[in-house]
């Protein structure tokens, strides 16, 4: 009986290591979907966890110090670039360029990373270097510290980031309708030198997913509408129209298009 009980709990313990991730963070860790699929929630979720594990671990370690009668480490911080409902410092650039500096062991949370340096600010080399600086020696410069970046799109990033890039999380698709937990189906993908995500499978991609489970609770955390403010005082367009045609005669760009008038 003994024997067919803990071949059954083998047997458990090997479908969920194939079927269930459990997510391994870096000192520089990338969260990347589609719109809605949970990257923030992901991001938040990991920074959160890690952040009360390393504050764990400075606790133990002055206790050891105080003892010994040494130096008291400080406690680690939790950044962030958008409002978390917990303490938290927010993310600045004198931060980011390595004007100002982070308290030893702390976590980083940055959303939306595209926002704060997309691919496009190559153009300005004093940036560029700081950043680059700062993604590469931030676990040599925090001591060990960690920082979380999520994203839309991988492509549109920095190259500062990507250039310290191996493996990311890539979330396929998301199940929420079960209550108090989030079901994230994820892939890790590796990311290569020439700019381009490496993943090659011999069968459909969803068959390679794993299951990554988080608690609902992560919501009430943060505000996943919290760039909503910026066009809240803007006016709304309103106005249903039925069109006589169903042609284009207008062009809605930011550039200057020369009209051609359709000659009957």
């Amino acid at each position: 009986m003994w024997i067919l009980i803990i071949a059954l709990i083998l047997i458990a313990v090997f479908i969920i290591r194939k079927k269930f991730k459990s997510v391994k963070v870096d000192s520089l860790t990338l969260i990347s979907g589609g719109v809605k699929t949970g990257k923030t929630t992901l991001a938040v979720h990991l920074a959160l966890k890690e952040y009360k594990s390393v504050c764990r671990k400075v606790k133990i370690v002055n206790f050891f110090r105080r003892i010994f009668k040494r130096e008291e480490l400080p406690r680690p911080l939790l950044y962030s670039n958008i409002p978390l409902d917990c303490p938290y410092v927010p993310l600045t650039k004198d931060l980011l360029l390595r004007e100002k500096r982070f308290v030893y062991k702390s976590v980083i949370l940055v959303s939306e990373a595209s926002l704060v340096a997309d691919s496009q600010l190559i153009k300005v080399q004093e940036i560029n270097q700081d950043l680059l600086l700062f993604n590469k020696l931030i676990a040599h410069e925090t001591h060990g510290g960690k920082i979380f970046y999520d994203t839309q799109s991988i492509s549109d990033l920095h190259y500062s980031i990507k250039r310290c890039l191996s493996s990311y999380l890539y979330i396929h698709h998301t199940t929420k309708w079960i209550p108090f937990f989030l079901f994230m189906k994820v892939r890790e993908d590796r990311y290569s030198e020439d700019n381009n995500v490496v993943n090659i499978n011999d069968k459909d991609v969803e068959d390679t997913l794993k299951t990554v489970i988080i608690p609902k609770r992560v919501w009430k955390k943060f505000d996943c509408y919290c760039y909503s403010t910026l066009t809240d005082d803007l006016p709304v367009v309103e106005g249903e129209v039925l069109p006589d045609s169903l042609k284009a005669d207008n062009i809605v760009s930011f550039r200057d298009y020369k009209k051609k008038e359709i000659k009957k």
